[in-house]
């Protein structure tokens, strides 16, 4: 493998200017009565003291069974219980995670869209109304409002003025926004707009838009609207944004260019440096602690964007960069289908079984027995041991958790596990048997670990057409039996929970409950009706 190594390497809401940023308000819906909830109440026999929810954080219980009827809490406070009609959601700081408000969007029959919405802080006051329906995105003091159109097939289709606006928050200033802009990126003291200049002709004669792409530019300004750069044919998507890593750099876009002729597909990728000008052409990925990956003249690029104002080669591949931690890259050959591990400060090189990440860590498992997880952002190694193969290994899945690792082994090419390994970074480091887990459960898979350890799900088959869940420990020991679901889409940054804390429903409750089995913050299942909101991201 020839490789040429060329260097190692909020502001606070001024409410009263706030409230002065619109005049177009519409009356806020009465709050729904609060739902039928047990926060902090025990349901199960008493054991081990149960976590809290007491830190202050904004969250949001998602309803059981449908898209709307979301209850948004401050610590263990419940703050709104949203009707089944609303769309609510978290609107963290791109900059920094933190959560500091929330927006609603709910019916409303008496606006121009039929829909209205509310930026709310974290005691559940309407910070900002509007007599329409907009998402926010919120980068430092900014927060960028765009209509939910940006989520469909063609963002720019029912465009019209005012579906993009960005107002300051700090200071109650409402910055210049182009006419026909439809979405915008804030990067370092710049804006990026996309916008449309389709004629209305052509936006009537195109129900689909699969072509207004042609009428697609981009505009970069400054806060008091100074034209920066214009081009034509072009987008800008935000590092962050797109890739929902804060500490990606926040001075770079993305730029993509479409083609010319009549398919209109991107034809090249770039990025550009809002702070120097600088732009990097073969764009492929972001890969992670401030890098990304370039294509150019046949070699592929691992750029660091963050440590000075100029970008800097780390270093060149034959085979595509996927991953990079400070000391470490990741490759992927593209005939062998497997990963290939480089210490950049010692030249070694493993070839790897498979590679997992999640938000902190990223874990490997080598051909040779290595297993080792890092942290993503210092390349600390925070478990290093060795795995021996199964009899006839073909291939093994390894899932990364907060330092630890969970990997299945197969021995054929039916991805049927032989054996699942355990390994953890206070050196804990365990074999489960897979025929074991299933002559009880029909499927199992990894939940999330704490200062304990890592715990995981095992689901079989119940009354009727339901499914039971368990939450096991580490040595298969049932921890909490017999949910009816459980789930970890809280452990994103925006809307996690504490250690030891998942949601599930079990019975005719749902909602947050601990290891000790007790519920935290529960609902009633008959809280949650159909939804009608026409965003179903949120």
């Amino acid at each position: 493998m020839k490789r040429s190594v060329l260097r190692i390497g909020c502001a606070v809401l001024s409410l009263s200017a706030a409230a002065g940023l619109l005049a177009s308000c519409s009356l806020l819906p009465p709050a729904s009565p609060l739902p039928d909830s047990k926060p902090a109440q025990a349901e199960e026999a008493p054991g081990t003291a149960a976590a809290s929810l007491d830190d202050g954080k904004l969250r949001i219980l998602y309803s059981n069974g449908s898209n709307g009827g979301n209850t948004v809490l401050c610590g263990n406070t419940v703050l709104y219980q949203a009707a089944s009609s609303e769309t609510v959601y978290l609107v963290p700081d791109t900059l920094t995670g933190t959560v500091r408000y929330y927006l609603r969007q709910w019916s409303a029959p008496g606006t121009p869209t039929g829909r209205a919405a509310a930026l709310c802080d974290r005691s559940g006051k309407e910070i900002l109304t509007f007599d329409r329906a907009y998402d926010a995105v919120l980068t430092g003091t900014l927060l960028v409002l765009t209509t939910p159109e940006e989520f469909a097939y063609s963002p720019a289709l029912h465009h019209a003025a005012g579906d993009c606006r960005v107002l300051d928050l700090a200071t109650g200033e409402e910055l210049t926004v182009p006419e026909n802009a439809y979405g915008c990126r804030i990067a370092g003291e710049t804006l990026a707009f996309n916008l449309c200049n389709a004629p209305a002709q052509a936006l009537d004669e195109n129900t689909w838009g699969d072509d207004l792409t042609r009428y697609y530019a981009l505009q970069i300004q400054d806060r008091d609207g100074n034209r920066i750069r214009q081009e034509p044919l072009c987008a800008a998507v935000s590092l962050s944004y797109s890739y929902n890593e804060i500490s990606s750099p926040a001075d770079w876009l993305e730029l993509d260019y479409y083609s010319e002729d009549e398919d209109m597909v991107i034809d090249h990728i770039s990025l550009y440096s809002t702070a120097t000008g600088e732009e990097l052409t073969g764009f492929q990925q972001y890969t992670g602690a401030g890098t990304v990956s370039l294509y150019n003249s046949g070699r592929y690029q691992l750029v660091d964007l963050a440590s000075t104002e100029q970008s800097a080669v780390l270093c060149e591949f034959d085979e595509p960069v996927r991953y990079y931690l400070p000391g470490a890259a990741i490759t992927e050959p593209e005939a062998s289908g497997r990963y290939r591990f480089h210490d950049l400060l010692t030249g070694e090189e493993k070839e790897l079984y498979d590679v997992g990440t999640d938000d902190a860590t990223l874990a490997i498992y080598a051909l040779d027995g290595t297993v080792r997880v890092f942290d993503r952002q210092t390349g600390v190694l925070l478990t290093d041991t060795a795995i021996d193969p199964v009899e006839n290994q073909v291939r093994a899945h390894v899932y990364a958790e907060n330092g630890w690792v969970w990997v299945a082994q197969d021995d054929n090419d039916n991805y049927v596990n032989t054996a699942i390994q355990i390994c953890g970074p206070d050196g804990t480091h365990k074999t489960l048997d897979p025929r074991t887990l299933e002559e009880t459960y029909t499927h199992y898979y990894p939940l999330f670990s704490t200062a304990d350890g890592l715990y995981f799900y095992g689901c079989c088959n119940g009354p009727g057409s339901s499914w039971l869940y368990d939450i096991l420990d580490s040595d298969g020991n049932v921890v909490v039996g017999g949910l009816r679901s459980c789930s970890t889409y809280y452990a994103d940054s925006a809307n996690g929970l504490p250690e030891g804390v998942f949601a599930a429903s079990k019975g005719f409750s749902y909602g947050w409950m601990d290891f000790s089995g007790r519920w935290l913050y529960a609902e009633s299942i008959f809280a949650s009706t159909a939804d009608e909101m026409d965003n179903y991201y949120f």
